[in-house]
């Protein structure tokens, strides 16, 4: 099955899988292309997957009453800034989005990541540091909004960089310090960081490409905040799935029920940083992909957790 994955031009591929008839954890390819073979063990980035951890940071941060999904985001971020993220028709809607819709990706935000042009500027420039407000504003420069907050559905990483920010505004520290106080430590995900924003661990972190481009080097901040940027394993990502749907992430069940309400807008398929589909097999099936490759997280809705990367 993992040989299968790895073909031109994918250079290596790592599947792990648990279930009720055992647990499977193997690599195939290799660590960089012509390089040396690749191992269950080596790190990857695991690029928009990491939203599904921020959205459970937010969650985490409700349970805690720290903040409310359905407060607006003026609350938490300067509101000037506010003012010009969502301006259509000539009238400013900022101040109307929701935590919750940045969340699920109705806030009308312009993403910059999938602009042609900032790909091109990445790749022109691969040792730029973006800041975090640096992205918003180059979505705000360079694109219009889709629509009115509440209006549609458009997977924007602009409406998760102002989640980063808010949990930083709300927790009063780095969004890296959320991540492994919230999630990683209490899960023991030991080889999982949030790469140049904490000190790298677990294996060594294989390569990366943008089609035949190799990434190793790139200055990673382009995509290392709320959106993207953790750095992990396929066996931590096991671990977070078990985690999520084990229990042992949320405190009370109705938590997990919420992240777990697809919108309308996006055709009942994306919740809140996770997405649905329905297998061949007629089973339901929770994930997310990553930029970066295929990546994405899995479980089958009944019986025992089955997550699978």
């Amino acid at each position: 099955m993992v040989d299968s994955a790895v073909k031109p031009p994918v250079p290596g591929a790592i599947l792990d899988v648990t279930g009720p008839r055992g647990h499977f954890n193997g690599a195939s390819g290799r660590f960089a292309s012509g390089g040396r073979g690749l191992r269950p063990t080596d790190t990857f980035r695991t690029a928009s997957l990491t939203k599904t951890f921020t959205a459970a940071v937010v969650l985490k941060l409700v349970e805690q009453h720290e903040l409310r999904l359905d407060d607006q985001i003026g609350k938490y971020l300067d509101t000037t800034l506010v003012s010009r993220v969502n301006v259509t028709g000539g009238v400013s809607y900022g101040s109307r989005i929701t935590v919750r819709q940045l969340l699920n990706h109705t806030a009308g935000l312009y993403d910059y990541a999938t602009d042609p042009r900032w790909q091109h500027e990445v790749l022109t420039h691969p040792h730029k540091t973006w800041a975090p407000r640096e992205l918003v504003e180059w979505a705000i420069t360079n694109g219009t909004p889709y629509f009115r907050p509440g209006a549609g559905y458009h997977y924007s990483d602009t409406g998760y960089v102002l989640a980063g920010l808010i949990v930083e505004r709300v927790t009063g520290k780095p969004l890296a310090h959320a991540y492994r106080t919230l999630i990683l430590d209490p899960l023991r995900m030991r080889d999982t960081y949030l790469e140049r924003w904490e000190k790298a661990r677990g294996g060594p972190l294989s390569h990366p490409y943008l089609g035949t481009v190799d990434t190793r080097s790139f200055n990673p901040t382009f995509d290392t905040f709320g959106g993207g940027g953790l750095v992990s394993t396929s066996a931590d990502l096991t671990t977070f799935m078990r985690g999520l749907f084990g229990g042992r992430v949320f405190r009370h069940p109705a938590t997990l029920r919420t992240m777990l309400d697809t919108t309308p807008q996006s055709g009942r398929t994306y919740g809140l940083g996770i997405q649905t589909t329905t297998g061949a097999d007629g089973e339901k099936y929770w994930f997310h992909t990553g930029a970066w490759g295929r990546s994405r997280c899995t479980r089958r809705p009944t019986g025992s957790p089955s997550p699978a990367r």
